[in-house]
């Protein structure tokens, strides 16, 4: 992935992109405008910037067919980009400057939990549709939390924890599981989540060890893990701890005493380590850009296409995030052409009564709650090692993981009754 420092060339030429588009528009009859605020710098650039990709790939196509189609009339789409710093605090400020200083209804953001929930708040007092495109906390599905035209086209961190806890007892068989886990919201959420199922499955065992954020040195956490004699270790670590638990896991022999299973793969993860540190390693990937050899042809198709467009412009994969990023815009689209009508509430009734669509990652469909139902929650991943990577499409380290299962089980996503519903 590009350094912080590396994406500065690239975020100023996107939003020099995004003055040019805005240039441009002035000549067309009219425009609808849509607020995109991720985090391009701070601690979430390393996934941000590739969500405002996935954006501003979104938006270009929505234009060259023409626009956005209100009951007949086409009209441009044109983004509103800012970046949120990874501070919810610059994300509820710039928030308002979108819907207010320039008019857009809706607006597609978000790349930490915090900042999301921080946005939906705004999005009920601005009365605005919000399209969150990343992993939220449970709560801001809930009725009562969630704005009446708040939506994630992603899941929630427990409902990881849920879908880790039914494959590793349901189809790894796992008696005994290990759960290491970063002290802090996410590791929160992924646990709980994972205690929700894993108490319904009858003689499994498992023990929790917490880590602090930004922990340099995991060696005595992971020995107190194995001293557990797992069946599986259990990996919840986020962000710059994801690379330093997997990357220590090689280096202290923690992968040869127990198979590793990783909450939430992500590209930004499995590209800082050493290739041999992800080497049989297992986990959920919402989405992976390399989908062949699964099972379900069109979704290998539909997957297939989105990464032959995005690799026309990078020079490097997408990640799961900018994949979520791309519909959450073509999905505001639609909602808007179904509603003809840049209504947030218009928007939102419009999308629960046509909930169904397709995209990369197969069939979905939106629920009351706001949640995107898919049919294949999660995607099961095994590593490769250096010797097996030879993708040619795209720099090797990218070609890091095969598909070699999937978890569509009910277990991942809590009913709406316990949403409050």
């Amino acid at each position: 992935m590009r350094t912080i420092n590396g994406n500065r060339a690239w975020i100023g030429a996107l939003f020099l992109t995004a003055v040019l588009l805005a240039a441009g528009a002035a000549h067309a009859a009219e425009t609808v405008k849509i607020g995109v605020m991720f985090s391009t710098t701070g601690a979430g650039a390393v996934i941000g910037v590739g969500q405002m990709q996935g954006a501003t790939l979104a938006i270009a196509e929505v234009n060259q067919a023409g626009g956005v189609n209100l009951g007949g009339k086409k009209m441009r789409l044109e983004g509103v980009f800012r970046d949120d710093e990874t501070n919810p605090q610059v994300a509820v400020g710039r928030f308002k400057e979108i819907v207010k200083d320039h008019g857009a209804t809706a607006v597609v953001g978000g790349t930490f939990g915090n900042i999301s929930m921080a946005l939906n708040e705004e999005a009920k007092k601005a009365n605005a549709f919000y399209m969150a495109t990343n992993g939220v906390p449970e709560g801001f599905f809930k009725k009562g939390t969630r704005g009446p035209a708040s939506f994630c086209i992603v899941a929630a961190a427990e409902w990881a924890g849920r879908g880790a806890a039914a494959y590793m007892a349901d189809q790894m068989k796992a008696k005994r599981i290990a759960c290491f886990m970063p002290d802090y919201a996410i590791g929160k959420g992924t646990m709980k989540g994972f205690e929700e199922v894993i108490r319904t499955r009858a003689g499994v065992a498992y023990t929790s060890v917490w880590h602090p954020v930004q922990s340099p040195d995991m060696t005595s956490y992971l020995i107190k893990a194995l001293e557990f004699n797992p069946d599986v270790l259990f990996i919840g670590s986020w962000g710059g701890d994801a690379i330093n638990a997997l990357k220590q896991a090689l280096e202290t022999g923690a992968a040869r005493k127990a198979p590793l299973f990783h909450f939430w793969l992500m590209n930004a993860f499995a590209t800082g380590i050493p290739a041999n540190a992800m080497q049989g390693v297992k986990g959920q990937m919402f989405w992976y850009h390399d989908m062949r050899g699964f099972r379900d042809a069109e979704v290998v198709a539909a997957s297939e296409a989105f990464v032959g467009r995005w690799m026309k412009a990078q020079k490097e994969p997408p990640d799961p995030y900018a994949m979520s990023t791309y519909y959450g815009v073509k999905e505001t689209v639609r909602a808007m052409e179904l509603a003809k009508s840049t209504d947030p509430k218009k928007m939102a009734a419009a999308l629960l009564a046509h909930p169904e669509w397709k995209g990369a990652k197969g069939p979905a469909r939106w629920r009351e709650d706001g949640a995107c139902i898919y049919r294949y929650s999660t995607w099961i991943v095994e590593g490769k090692g250096e010797a097996e990577r030879k993708e040619e499409r795209y720099p090797a380290k990218f070609d890091y993981a095969r598909v070699v299962d999937v978890y569509a089980g009910d277990a991942f996503v809590p009913s709406l009754k316990d949403l409050g519903y």
